[in-house]
């Protein structure tokens, strides 16, 4: 791979304004990128190159002008394709839709990123409709893990944690309901953002469940990511603000340790998550034991919530083009009709008593430590996998330690943190309390300054030495 993917997303935008690097070029080499390595990866369902070129030719007369241009100026990017573009119809990784869905315009998150300067060159592949963690796609085939294609890249937004593993573009958007960010993030050694709810708008996003869907950035670096989230947010979050939390190092952060979040995991896990912790002492955080009974029973009421608001979008089109779906998916899909009223009261009730001791919680401290996932990457066979004594579904396993955060709305945080002896990513995840995503960001980067897992390439990205 050429050097301007291994630029990474902030420096290359830098360069791009200061007229030290082409945003053509730059577009260039990541469809290079994307013909060396997609046919095997499947990271990408269709590519925009008309018009990302041209949107890079745009930044370059600029440029050259010496006119001010966006903080994202040249910046090729990929789009989860769940989002509406208005150069390519939108998928849903599905065949409800025949053709797909066309748009005349942008979703507002896209909107954002094309004013701030950058090139979309694609749309990536994911779970169908994003009920899913694996990104095993029953239309359009899988998205393959980098560091070995016969494992799983994640889900649902796997097709772009791939894509920015391997230096497709150098950032992705993606969606999350239940973990769909964090997840491919950590089984790529990548880091996704979810942010606070609502932070980024959701218009032009085709639902799952609209209560717990989140738009977040994946990137290579936490500066990255908050970078693009800050340009994503809009007005509603101040960039200037996010970056400097990036850039400074955050004063003695109180980091909750939640005996939950870090529960039945595999050794290798384990000790990466210990090792982390133990840089972040020595970067001056205070770690607190928090105890929170609540989160118990958050991932069965996540469950509910999810089917219930799944198969209310979904009715509809089940009953006009039910072979439009995934016979998988479609079974699980159909469960949300077996959801009863009182299933989903009590749910919700399980939903307002979590946020309750999550705002005692986060009094007590800035951010919170966890797990992304109990495992390294399964096989793409694998439909389940071993959580303490028992062997679970891998939906069950894999968003157990994330689903808390969609039920509660506060931004989570996913970056690398080891390897297995496998040469799997190990991920880590940093939560924090309502509106303070500069505050889990700003720890992010401090680890990240100190660590170099998020600066290792997968053998497939084809790395050439500086």
């Amino acid at each position: 791979m050429t050097n301007l993917m291994q630029l990474g997303l902030r420096a290359a935008a830098r360069a791009v304004s200061r007229r030290q690097v082409s945003p053509v070029e730059l577009v260039e080499a990541a469809l290079t990128q994307v013909g060396a390595t997609n046919p095997r990866l499947n990271a990408l369902l269709s590519l925009s190159v008309d018009s990302a070129l041209a949107s890079a030719r745009r930044v370059e007369r600029a440029v050259m002008a010496r006119r001010t241009v966006g903080p994202l100026a040249g910046i090729p990017l990929s789009i989860k394709d769940l989002i509406l573009t208005r150069d390519a119809v939108t998928t849903l990784g599905s065949q409800i839709v025949p053709g797909g869905l066309p748009a005349a315009v942008d979703a507002p998150v896209v909107a954002r990123l094309r004013r701030a300067g950058a090139a979309i060159i694609g749309k990536a592949n994911l779970h169908e409709v994003a009920l899913g963690v694996t990104t095993v796609n029953e239309h359009f085939g899988p998205a393959r893990n980098p560091w070995n294609p016969a494992r799983i890249a994640g889900g649902s937004s796997g097709g772009s944690a791939v894509a920015v593993a391997v230096g497709m573009g150098l950032g992705s958007v993606g969606t999350d309901t239940r973990g769909s960010i964090r997840i491919p993030a950590a089984c790529c050694g990548v880091v996704g953002f979810k942010p606070t709810y609502g932070a980024v708008p959701s218009d032009g996003v085709f639902p799952l469940a609209a209560s717990l869907d989140h738009v977040g950035p994946i990137a290579r670096s936490v500066e990255d990511a908050a970078l693009m989230f800050g340009v994503m947010a809009g007005g509603r979050v101040r960039l200037a603000e996010v970056l400097r939390a990036v850039d400074r190092a955050p004063s003695k952060p109180r980091i909750g340790v939640s005996e939950f979040l870090l529960r039945d995991l595999d050794g290798e896990v384990a000790r990466a998550i210990e090792a982390s912790l133990r840089e972040l002492e020595k970067l001056g955080a205070r770690l607190v034991a928090v105890d929170i009974p609540e989160l118990e029973p958050a991932l069965e009421a996540s469950r509910v919530i999810v089917l219930a608001e799944a198969i209310s979008y979904h009715d509809a089109m089940i009953r006009k083009n039910p072979k439009g779906y995934g016979p998988n998916l479609l079974a699980r899909l159909k469960g949300g009709y077996r959801i009863s009223g009182l299933q989903l009261v009590q749910a919700e009730a399980v939903r307002l008593e979590l946020i309750s001791a999550y705002h005692s919680a986060f009094q007590e401290v800035d951010a919170m430590i966890g797990a992304v996932l109990p495992v390294e990457a399964p096989r793409l066979s694998n439909a389940t996998l071993k959580l303490g004594r028992s062997r679970v579904p891998l939906a069950e396993g894999f968003c157990r330690y994330n689903a808390p955060q969609n039920l509660t709305g506060v931004p989570a945080l996913a970056l690398p943190c080891g390897m297995t002896r496998a040469g799997l990513p190990i991920g880590l995840q940093l939560i924090g309390g309502w509106g303070r995503d500069a505050t889990v960001l700003g720890i992010g980067a401090a680890y990240q300054r100190v660590t170099d897992w998020h600066t290792a390439w997968p053998a497939l990205a084809g790395v050439q030495a500086r």
